[in-house]
């Protein structure tokens, strides 16, 4: 369905600079469409998921019930086509053990297929001697003869590649997802997403902070540039100059509060007058477009017939508390309004709701605390909420793919604040997704996306292969303490 539907996100021809860029889609019709996929894909738990089957070098798909893998493309020379798997297939298991049952539960996580796959491989590549680097599928195959099958074991050798669960591992990922991106980025500094200005701007901004991450020199140059672009013609990051007129595109709030962050990152790090003045500009926009209620939408006005949606007011709250570090000004009185809103939307397991009404669930809240706990934490006080969202993400970390219809953006902050909150639970964060980490990246090292169980719409707007690589490096460098995200008071 989301396939079907993007074709009707195709580019305008305008001109495009760094300080300017082409109009495209209808924004009208951009929200019109991304409202109709949020809420049918949201409504619809999806039959299968599709994902890779990591050094093996080949696609598969797992369903709710199904304690194996149906093997659905195989690479050209990868480990899995030279062992002689094949497209059909199913894995049932490894050596002597088969797969629990895949749930389409959200806090199951990666529990079974996934999980027993992505953590046998990773321990099996990271042997150093070649002889150990083997491991025997389980797989039922089709027969020629009418619906009958067969089963085989075969044997497959892997390329050695170090364990995610070793530094080397870690840095030779994280430099994988940095080169990956940057391979995307255009000469104007920013990358093109698939549905225009609004996608441009939030993967830039996100891209842009998980390449500081690591701290590393090497993409300086290009780190620079792409701050450039974000601050927009006329150094406004695309904002009018009355706040409440729409701009160029619409959810624009999302690209705010992503591009401030990443700016306010830059300016801890090496201050700039020009910088400065754009960050402040945009602090500035989001108190002016929050209601008297302390209510957001998705842009120039409240959302969802003035109910608003959380979203945006933690959003906010990250992008004032980063900003102030940075140097900017901050509304006390906005703060608190918007917190009155969030104190309402706790729910008894410490998420916070999509709305302040009661029995909505957090079941996709991992966006939403992970962005809140993260503010209150560059923040001194309120250590009791602090606490209260940072046990949240620890407790259900199985279920933070889901958040909205970006999943990846509650992957990016919960490592953040639990880093910074209890490094032992940042490392159960770091234990729960390995399996993901290690599935994410091919037998040639390309990251390729894995979704979350619901619903992935927006991660198609930024575009699938880039995001994840962005979510691997907000995963792997909180240790690093590069980014003031990650640094405690």
């Amino acid at each position: 369905m989301i396939s079907n539907l993007r074709s009707a996100f195709n580019r305008s021809s305008d001109t495009a600079s760094r300080g300017s860029r082409k109009m495209r889609p209808q924004t009208a019709q951009f929200l019109a469409l991304l409202t109709m996929i949020t809420i049918l894909v949201s409504t619809h738990t999806l039959a299968s998921e599709s994902f890779p089957l990591g050094i093996l070098g080949a696609q598969g798909s797992v369903s709710a019930g199904s304690n194996w893998i149906l093997v659905e493309t195989v690479a050209k020379d990868s480990p899995a086509m030279k062992a002689g798997l094949l497209s059909g297939d199913k894995i049932l298991g490894i050596g002597k053990s088969n797969f629990q049952k895949h749930s389409a539960k959200v806090d199951s996580g990666g529990t079974g297929p996934q999980r027993s796959l992505g953590e046998a491989l990773d321990t099996t590549a990271a042997h150093q001697k070649e002889e150990k680097r083997h491991l025997t599928l389980q797989i039922r195959r089709k027969t020629s003869e009418e619906e009958g099958e067969e089963n085989l074991k075969l044997k497959c050798s892997l390329p050695y590649r170090p364990s995610i669960r070793e530094e080397a591992g870690m840095n030779q990922l994280s430099k994988q997802a940095r080169n990956q991106l940057l391979k995307s980025l255009k000469s104007a500094g920013y990358w093109d997403s698939p549905v225009g200005l609004t996608g441009d701007r939030v993967l830039t901004a996100w891209a842009c902070l998980s390449l500081m991450s690591p701290g590393t020199a090497e993409e300086e140059k290009q780190i620079e540039s792409i701050l450039k672009w974000l601050q927009g013609p006329e150094n406004r990051a695309w904002i009018p100059t009355d706040p409440l007129q729409k701009g160029p595109d619409n959810l624009s709030n999302w690209a705010l509060t992503a591009t401030v962050v990443a700016l306010s990152e830059a300016q801890i790090r090496k201050p700039n007058d020009e910088r400065a003045a754009v960050i402040q500009t945009i602090c500035d926009a989001l108190v002016a477009r929050m209601n008297e209620e302390g209510l957001f939408g998705h842009d120039v006005s409240t959302g969802y017939k003035g109910k608003g949606f959380n979203v945006i007011n933690t959003l906010s709250h990250l992008a004032w508390s980063i900003s102030e570090i940075a140097g900017a000004k901050i509304s006390e009185k906005s703060w608190e309004l918007s917190l009155q809103q969030i104190r309402k939307s706790i729910d008894p397991n410490g998420g916070i709701r999509y709305w302040t009404m009661k029995n909505t669930g957090t079941a996709d809240a991992s966006l939403r605390t992970s962005s809140m706990a993260l503010a209150l934490l560059l923040k001194p006080g309120e250590e009791k909420l602090k606490t209260r969202f940072c046990t949240y993400l620890d407790q259900y970390r199985s279920r933070t793919r889901e958040a909205h219809a970006v999943g990846s953006l509650g992957m990016l902050l919960a490592p953040a604040a639990l880093w910074q909150h209890d490094r032992k639970a940042y490392q159960r964060f770091l234990d729960e997704w390995r399996w993901y980490l290690a599935l994410m990246q091919n037998h040639q090292g390309k990251i390729v996306y894995i979704g979350g169980k619901k619903n992935n719409g927006g991660d198609s707007y930024l575009g699938k292969n880039r995001i994840a690589c962005v979510i691997a490096l907000m995963i792997l460098n909180p240790p690093k303490e590069q980014l003031r995200l990650y640094r405690p008071n």
